[in-house]
């Protein structure tokens, strides 16, 4: 199966929806994840959820504001080190 940048920043939707966030918050690839009410520990569940989804490690400098802003930023990251 290919991964798409959008079939990336799906499936971190998914995820965050159904470990992260409380019911009713909106969860789309463009919505800010600060705006969703994460915070660095739940940055840190994102980051093993695509190391074990993708079999990436992903370094320190991949956790710049511009590639976590949102589930669709992070996918575009994850997508070019696939």
């Amino acid at each position: 199966m290919t991964n798409t940048a959008q079939s990336i920043a799906e499936s971190l939707c998914t995820f965050i929806r159904a470990n992260l966030v409380a019911d009713g918050v909106e969860v789309t690839p463009a919505t800010p994840l600060v705006q969703m009410g994460l915070d660095s520990f739940s940055l840190i569940e994102i980051v093993l959820f695509v190391e074990r989804q993708y079999g990436l490690q992903l370094p320190d400098e991949a956790l710049s504001q511009e590639n976590i802003h949102s589930s669709e930023t992070l996918a575009n990251y994850i997508h070019q080190c696939l």
